[in-house]
């Protein structure tokens, strides 16, 4: 009777520890892929606020009489789809703008500035910002 009892007990001892290896396993594994894509969001984050920097400066090195306005830009890389869509507060809008009549004169010359960040890779990851500059 004792050894039947030893016995039984070795079984529910193993089958407890395998238990809780497969819970550490889960956990371990989940754990590593919310770090993943905690990462890629950050990074997507970044990404952004590089774009819209990059089209702040576009933006400052435009001859705007010459060249018109800067409606659309699109940043492709490996990882990421960069698209930035701009929107002007002016006093006078030209046709080729994509803009808002105002009527006052602080204001004029304001931009929107609407970054999308879309991953390549799975998980899809999306990140928008939005800035408004007077450049």
């Amino acid at each position: 009777m004792k050894k039947s009892f030893a016995m039984l007990l070795a079984i529910i001892f193993i089958v407890v520890l395998g238990t809780v290896g497969t819970l550490m396993m889960y956990f371990s594994a989940s754990s590593v892929k919310r770090t993943a894509n905690e990462y890629l969001s950050v990074q997507a984050q970044i990404k952004a606020k590089s774009a819209t920097e990059y089209a702040i400066m576009a933006l400052e090195a435009r001859d705007f009489a010459t060249n018109g306005c800067i409606n659309k830009i699109d940043i492709n890389s490996t990882l990421y789809d960069v698209n930035m869509t701009f929107h002007y507060f002016l006093t006078d809008c030209p046709t080729d703008c994509n803009c808002s009549p105002i009527t006052t004169q602080d204001s004029n010359g304001t931009v929107m500035i609407n970054t999308y960040v879309t991953s390549k890779i799975d998980p899809n990851i999306r990140f928008f910002r939005q800035t408004v500059q007077k450049p």
